[in-house]
C-alpha cells in the first residue's frame, strides 16, 4: 500500500528533525547528562515535529547503546521501536479519550512496569482535548509519577491547559519552519522519489504551508498525484485551491482601480475554476500585510518591487482597516456555506474603506485651503467683513463632543436588551443590499460596526478602529434617513471605538456610574457644515481632533 510522503519521511532520529534545533540540543544534552524529568509539554502549530520529536525522545531514552545522545537503531529496543512493536511506548489520542473514565484506567496501568524497556512512555497527543475532570484525574499522578513512567503531552493551544498541569511540566515552544528549510527538505525528497518539480514550485509549496513541513509534504503528495512529473507553480496552486503571486496582483489592481466590473468576473471565474475562498482571503491578507511592512520598512523585503507599486495608493490606517476587514471575512467564511458571498462583501468593503480615505484626505486638504485663504483675506482687509467660507470652529467641535456623550448616556440609561436582539436581526437584511450602488456604502458603514446597545431611541455602533467610527460619525444624518427609510423607525445612532467602548461597558455593567436621561438639544445642522453634509463629506478630522475620549 503506498505511504504518504510525510509518514515515509518522518524523522528516526535526532539528526533528522528539521527546523528544531534548540529543543533537539536541549532534549539530546538532558539524555547525555541524565538529566531526564518526568513530565515534557510539547506546544506549537501543526506540523511541526512535536509528535515525531516525543517519539524519537521516547525512542532514545529506552535505547541499550545511546551515542551522543541518539539512538544506535541495533538494540532490541530500537528494532522494536522501528516495527511499531514497542509495548512500552503508549500513544493517546485525547481527543477521542478525554474523559475521566480513560484517565483513571492510565492511571490504573501506571505500577505496570515495563516490559522490556527502561522507561514506560506516554505521549498524549492533543492534551488541550481533555475535559476539566480529566485534567484533575492526572494532576496528582502528573506531579508524582512512578520511576518508571515519563509523560510527553503535545498540544496546539497550550492555553487551553490548566495552568496546574503547565506548571507540572518542561515546556518546550516549537516554531514554525521557515521556509528555507522546508524548500530543502522538498527537495530532497524530490531528489528520492525522482519527482521532477521546478524550484518555483517548491518554493510556493514552502510559502503555502506556513511553516507547517508536514502540510509542506500533503501538498507535495497531492500534487504528484495531480500532474505526476514536470510539476509547476499553476500546478501547485491548481491543486491547492489558490492563486499566483502574479495573479494575485492583477486583482489587488482592480482592487486599487475599483474596478468592480473586471473584479466581479475574476470572481466568478475563481468560484467556476474550483478556487478556495478561504485560502484566497488568507493571500490577501498577506498581500496587504507586506504592502505594510514595505511601506514602513523599505528595505524588509530583499525583492520589494511587487509591493512598492501600491504603498502610494494606500494610507497607513486605511491597510490597518483592511486587514482587519480581511481578517473577520476570515472567520465569517469559516461559519458560513456560502463563502463566494462573504468574499464578495469583504471586495466592496475594501473599495469603501479605501475610498472613504481619499474623500476624508481630499477634505482635509480643502479645508487646510480654505484656512490658508481665511489667513491672508483676514491679513488684507483692515474690516472684518464676513466672508461666507465653511470652516468648522471650536464651537462646532465641543458640540460634537456633547452629543457623542449625549446619546452614550441616553442609550444606556434606557438601555433595552430586546430592542438591541431585534434591531440586531433586522440589520442583517441589510447584507442583501451590499451590491446595490445606491446605497452600498451606506450599509457598508453600518456593518462595519456591531450593535452593542440600544432603547426606544438610539443605536450605538462600536468600530474596531478610530479611522473607521470617524467616518461613520462622520455620516451621522444620512445614516440615519437611511435607517429611516429601511426601517420605518426614527433613530439617533453614534459611533464608538473598540476602546473606548470598553470603558463604558465596564463603567455601565459595574454599576459605578448613573446614567440619567437627558435631552437632546442639539440639531445636527448645528454640527455638520450642512452644504458638506448634503454633498456625503465633512471635514472629519478637525471636527474630531479635539473629543476627548469617553470613559
Amino acid at each position: 500500500m503506498y505511504q504518504a510522503l510525510y509518514r515515509k519521511y518522518r524523522p528516526k532520529n535526532f539528526n533528522n528533525v528539521i527546523g528544531q534545533d534548540v529543543i533537539v540540543r536541549t532534549l539530546k544534552n538532558a539524555i547525555i547528562n541524565e538529566k531526564i524529568s518526568h513530565a515534557y509539554l510539547f506546544t506549537g502549530p501543526r506540523g511541526t515535529g512535536k509528535t515525531s520529536v516525543a517519539k524519537i525522545f521516547a525512542k532514545i531514552i529506552n535505547c541499550k547503546h545511546i551515542v551522543d545522545g541518539n539512538c544506535c537503531d541495533e538494540c532490541e529496543c530500537c528494532q522494536q521501536f522501528n516495527s511499531q512493536q514497542n509495548i512500552d511506548i503508549i500513544e493517546i489520542d485525547a481527543a477521542s479519550n478525554n474523559g475521566v473514565d480513560e484517565i483513571r484506567e492510565l492511571k490504573n496501568k501506571l505500577n505496570l512496569v515495563p516490559s522490556f524497556s527502561k522507561y514506560k512512555v506516554y505521549i498524549i497527543d492533543e492534551v488541550h482535548m481533555l475535559s476539566t475532570s480529566a485534567f484533575n484525574a492526572l494532576l496528582k499522578t502528573l506531579e508524582e509519577p512512578p520511576a518508571h513512567v515519563i509523560f510527553i503531552l503535545a498540544t496546539t493551544d497550550p492555553h487551553k491547559v490548566l495552568p496546574t498541569i503547565l506548571s507540572r511540566c518542561q515546556r518546550f515552544d516549537f516554531k514554525k519552519v521557515s521556509d528555507g528549510k522546508i524548500f530543502e527538505r522538498i527537495k530532497y525528497i524530490a531528489d528520492c522519489e525522482q519527482i521532477e518539480i521546478s524550484d518555483n514550485a517548491i518554493k510556493e509549496i514552502a510559502r503555502l504551508a506556513n511553516g507547517g513541513l508536514r502540510d509542506a509534504l500533503s501538498i507535495l503528495d497531492q500534487v504528484v498525484a495531480y500532474a505526476e512529473n514536470d510539476i509547476s507553480e499553476d500546478d501547485v496552486h491548481e491543486v491547492n485551491g489558490t492563486i499566483t503571486q502574479e495573479k494575485l496582483k492583477i486583482l489587488i489592481e482592480k482592487l486599487s482601480n475599483d474596478d468592480l466590473g473586471n473584479i466581479f468576473s475574476i470572481i466568478n471565474e475563481y468560484d467556476e475554476s474550483g478556487r478556495n475562498f478561504l485560502k484566497l482571503t488568507e493571500e490577501l491578507v498577506l498581500f496587504y500585510k507586506n504592502i505594510m511592512l514595505t511601506k514602513k520598512v523599505p528595505n524588509y523585503f530583499s525583492d520589494n518591487s511587487v509591493y512598492s507599486e501600491f504603498i502610494d495608493l494606500y494610507d497607513e490606517n486605511v491597510l490597518i482597516d483592511i486587514l482587519n476587514e480581511l481578517n473577520v471575512t476570515i472567520n465569517s467564511i469559516k461559519n458560513t456555506n456560502n463563502s463566494r458571498l462573504v468574499f464578495e462583501l469583504a471586495i466592496i468593503k475594501i473599495i469603501n474603506i479605501k475610498n472613504r480615505n481619499k474623500m476624508v484626505s481630499s477634505e482635509i486638504a480643502k479645508n487646510m485651503a480654505v484656512e490658508n485663504n481665511n489667513i491672508l483675506l483676514n491679513n488684507s482687509s483692515s474690516n472684518n467683513v464676513e466672508k461666507n467660507i465653511p470652516i468648522i470652529d471650536d464651537n462646532k467641535i465641543k458640540k460634537l463632543e456633547q452629543l457623542t456623550k449625549i446619546r452614550i448616556n441616553n442609550t444606556l440609561a434606557r438601555f433595552n436588551k430586546k430592542i438591541l436582539i431585534d434591531f440586531k436581526t433586522k440589520l442583517q437584511s441589510l447584507n442583501s443590499k451590499i451590491l446595490d450602488p445606491d446605497c452600498a456604502d451606506k450599509v457598508s458603514m453600518i456593518l462595519d460596526g456591531e450593535l452593542k446597545a440600544a432603547s426606544d431611541e438610539y443605536l450605538v455602533f462600536v468600530f474596531k478602529t478610530d479611522n473607521i467610527t470617524k467616518n461613520f460619525n462622520l455620516k451621522l444624518p444620512i445614516i440615519e434617513n437611511f435607517l429611516n427609510s429601511e426601517f420605518k423607525i426614527n433613530y439617533k445612532v453614534i459611533g464608538v471605538s473598540q476602546d473606548n467602548w470598553e470603558f463604558i461597558k465596564k463603567d455601565f455593567n459595574s454599576k459605578t456610574k448613573v446614567y440619567n436621561y437627558v435631552v437632546e438639544n442639539i440639531n445636527l445642522d448645528d454640527v455638520f457644515i450642512q452644504s458638506n453634509v448634503k454633498n456625503n463629506e465633512t471635514s472629519i478630522d478637525s471636527m474630531f481632533k479635539n473629543i476627548v475620549e469617553y470613559n
